[in-house]
């Protein structure tokens, strides 16, 4: 099976800093996702190809994405790591055959690729709106 896990907010857990207002006005990276690493483990474990797809820019932020999964003990499992460049995933998924696709992103699950099941991440409270 081909399985494809976004990398921000979907394994990378971040935390959002509020204003006064409530606006989002910084983050900070939080580490691995309790809630999708595991996932990812898993499928790693049962023998499927895995494979990182994210919007990031690569010419940006290959380094930082590769120490991540380096630190995590996954890089070397992994079947690839592809950057979209602020694309969509949806014609990178389907290139790979992703049949299964964790992302938090709800616009990355209602653009999938036929045949390709979406799976949504939990974020991190703090990305909640607050209530008024």
């Amino acid at each position: 099976m081909v399985v494809t896990f976004d990398l921000d907010s979907t394994l990378l857990w971040t935390r959002a800093i509020r204003d006064d207002n409530g606006n989002v006005e910084d983050t900070v990276q939080l580490g691995a996702s309790p809630h999708t690493m595991p996932l990812l483990l898993a499928a790693l474990d049962r023998g499927d190809e895995v494979h990182i797809v994210t919007s990031r820019l690569a010419r940006l932020w290959r380094e930082d994405t590769l120490a991540h999964l380096r630190e995590w003990g996954v890089l070397d499992r992994l079947a690839g790591v592809h950057f979209t460049d602020g694309q969509l995933k949806m014609s990178t998924l389907a290139i790979l055959g992703a049949e299964v696709h964790h992302d938090d992103d709800p616009i990355e699950l209602e653009n999938l690729p036929d045949g390709c099941r979406g799976v949504l991440a939990p974020i991190h409270p703090s990305w909640l709106r607050p209530r008024t």
